[in-house]
This record gives C-alpha cells, sequence and structure tokens, in this order.
C-alpha cells in the first residue's frame, strides 16, 4: 500500500486562496475563462513542487476521481474554506486539472491500493521535497 495526503492539493489553490472574499464571490469556477485561469496558475505553482509533493498531488487527484461522489473527500480536491460554486461535474474537473499538470500522463487509481493519511505537521508542508 502506499501512502497518500491529500492536504498536498491544497497547496495549488493558492491563486484562490490569496483573493479577497469579494473577489472570490465573483469568480466561478465553472466559467472556462476563470477555470483556465486557475489551471495555469496551479501549473506554474505544480512546477515549484519536489518530486513528493508532485506524487501527492497526482496520486490525490487520480484516487479522488475514482471517489469524487464521496463528499467528505471532494472536500479535499477544492479548499472547503474557499466560497466557491458548486462544481458541476466533478470528476471532468479532476480529469482536467490532471491533463494540465501532466498532460495525459497519468493512471486512475484503484482506491485499494491507497491509505490516506492527514498530517501536516508543526511547520505545515514542505512542497519543495
Amino acid at each position: 500500500m502506499k501512502s497518500l495526503n491529500l492536504n498536498y492539493l491544497r497547496g495549488l489553490y493558492d491563486f484562490l486562496l490569496e483573493k479577497s472574499d469579494g473577489e472570490l464571490e465573483g469568480f466561478d469556477i465553472n466559467l472556462p475563462a476563470n477555470r483556465k485561469a486557475l489551471f495555469e496558475e496551479m501549473k506554474r505553482r505544480f512546477s515549484e513542487f519536489g518530486p513528493v509533493s508532485k506524487s501527492n498531488v497526482i496520486d490525490g487527484f487520480c484516487f479522488l476521481i475514482s471517489n469524487y461522489s464521496d463528499d467528505l473527500l471532494w472536500r479535499s480536491a477544492i479548499p472547503h474554506d474557499l466560497p466557491l460554486n458548486v462544481i458541476v461535474d466533478r470528476g471532468g474537473y479532476l480529469k482536467e486539472v490532471l491533463a494540465v499538470l501532466v498532460k495525459d500522463d497519468f493512471l486512475l487509481a484503484d482506491p485499494k491500493d491507497f491509505v490516506l493519511i492527514d498530517e501536516v505537521g508543526p511547520t505545515g508542508l514542505d512542497f519543495s521535497k
């Protein structure tokens, strides 16, 4: 079994986490232009991650594609403290993110192959690793 920490996904959302509440209210994640801007920033941020962090992100999104109807797990896909519109097509969104980050170079994960860990640590996650 492989350990998987879905907390690493949060690091891709700095673009939105840095916005004010007013800016977020006007950001509809279902609009193609907004998604494009978000995905470009996610790709830029992902390029700064180290290999362990990248692996957690890719495995995390692949894992979530198999489990996107689980509302508790879905809260890991998009930080739940972001007041965003409901994503219309969860599976499609996750596949779009993966396509932007790693092109078509990913395999869907069997959830039974992973054990989820929920650790951040006293100093937070180190995305450089």
